[in-house]
């Protein structure tokens, strides 16, 4: 009799683990009003302008969302804890916003890592804050490299981290990319018409001209008039 061989279905293709999905998750990309205020429901954005000859900071909202949540502890029918789904242990404290950069034309922008402060609460998908995607040091690598009428595209990757309240737990966020077209040219604006003041946009937070094609409408005319 021949010999008989089962082989067995122990390849690597044949199964497959996949990651759970990070607790706490970055959900929607949104730009902040004049007076820094947003909501999960506005209108979210992808990209982004930047002058640098305007300005230096990039200002976006983040709606965040943490899936974590604590099991409720009664001492003698007493909660340990208020019910309700702001605060408490199951609380995420952000304590990091990462930065990283890669850029068309390849310019070398450091990583950055930025001291940020807030609280997730737990088992929301509102949670909200604004920071700024340009550290100073990737700020001075863009402004030695653009000039005159160059330009780049750069994609900002984003993460938060930090750790719960309950055990001290440390966390990290998934990763979204950004991207923002910057230039350091200053704009050539329309004269205003007679004595015709230039409308000035507030920008986001109230943080001034230069960011996503935000402005002056009009530049004084030479005989003086504002």
């Amino acid at each position: 009799m021949k010999p008989f061989f089962i082989a067995a279905a122990l390849s690597l293709g044949l199964c497959s683990c996949s990651e759970s999905a990070p607790v706490v998750q970055i959900l929607q990309t949104i730009q902040p009003d004049e007076s820094c205020d947003f909501g999960p429901d506005d209108t979210g954005i992808a990209n982004g302008s930047l002058n640098l000859a305007y300005r230096s900071a990039y200002v976006l909202g983040l709606v965040v969302k943490s899936s974590y949540t604590s099991t409720p502890i009664d001492v003698n029918g007493v909660p340990l804890e208020p019910d309700t789904d702001v605060g408490g242990s199951a609380s995420a404290f952000v304590d990091t916003l990462k930065l990283s950069y890669s850029s068309t034309p390849n310019i070398n922008i450091p990583d950055g890592e930025v001291p940020y402060t807030a609280v997730i609460n737990p088992a929301s998908d509102e949670n909200r804050m604004v920071v700024n995607l340009m550290t100073a040091e990737a700020v001075a690598a863009l402004e030695g490299a653009l000039g005159g009428n160059q330009s780049a595209s750069v994609r900002v990757t984003i993460q938060l981290t930090g750790e719960f309240a309950a055990g001290g737990k440390k966390f990290e966020s998934n990763e979204i990319v950004y991207g923002i077209d910057v230039a350091n040219t200053a704009v050539t604006l329309p004269p205003c018409v007679g004595t015709a003041a230039p409308e000035i946009p507030a920008g986001p937070c109230g943080s001034g001209i230069g960011q996503d094609n935000q402005y002056p409408s009009c530049q004084p005319g030479a005989d003086g008039g504002a």
